[in-house]
């Protein structure tokens, strides 16, 4: 039986992408780095903050810690939330599936960045759990941050069902034996998704008959 629906944000539910690389080249302008570029953003997608920050100070020398750099990209990255929008079913998944099922988000992104874009489409009073980045060590293909939203919810992973836009998401909830679904977007088509349990061309795909489907084969 599944229990528990968990979302990653970024990409899945909403088209961030190109709003978080545009904080990111300010941010690293800021400090000295002109070369940033949206296929060089494009291969840190699924991973986190201080992936980029921390391989930024290394190979530019920046004199700063990675806490610090990631502080000045949220500023920023924060100051563009009002200009996102929800990918198609997004609110609509939510919203049908809130009381049905458990409710979680599971973001590489820091929980006040998700919190915040949450809020601004009156979205965060529908998951039951928001577990950020910056609450777990180790960061998504590693399964930590997913086992840790399972353990929350008090539910099995066997009961799950994680859904992800990236390669690396993916991975992350395969790896914490949960089902997974990919709805790939424009930035990760090119991503492996042989893993996936079920791929989606949009939110707006998924309904019971898929759930239920899914049910056949283990996770």
């Amino acid at each position: 039986m599944i229990k528990a629906l968990i979302f990653d944000l970024d990409g899945t539910l909403a088209n961030t992408e190109l709003l978080h690389y545009q904080a990111w080249k300010e941010t690293l302008a800021n400090n000295g780095v002109t070369n940033f570029s949206l296929d060089t953003f494009m291969t840190f997608v699924g991973t986190s903050n201080e992936n980029v920050a921390g391989s930024y100070i290394k190979s530019n020398g920046i004199e700063k810690t990675i806490p610090q750099i990631v502080l000045e990209k949220q500023v920023v990255y924060i100051d563009l939330i009002p200009g996102i929008k929800l990918f198609a079913g997004a609110r609509e998944i939510i919203t049908r599936y809130h009381g049905i099922f458990r409710l979680a988000l599971a973001s590489s992104s820091h929980k006040k960045e998700i919190v915040a874009l949450l809020k601004s489409h009156d979205l965060d009073i529908y998951f039951d759990l928001i577990i950020g980045g910056d609450m777990v060590e180790r960061k998504k293909p590693d399964p930590e941050i997913y086992l840790k939203t399972q353990q929350l919810l008090e539910v099995f992973p066997h009961e799950c069902i994680a859904f992800e836009d990236s390669e690396h998401g993916l991975n992350s909830a395969k790896n914490a034996e949960m089902y997974g679904v990919a709805i790939p977007n424009e930035f990760t088509l090119d991503h492996d998704f042989s893993r996936a349990d079920l791929i989606l061309n949009s939110l707006t795909e998924m309904n019971e008959k898929k759930i239920t489907a899914l049910l056949h084969s283990p996770p």
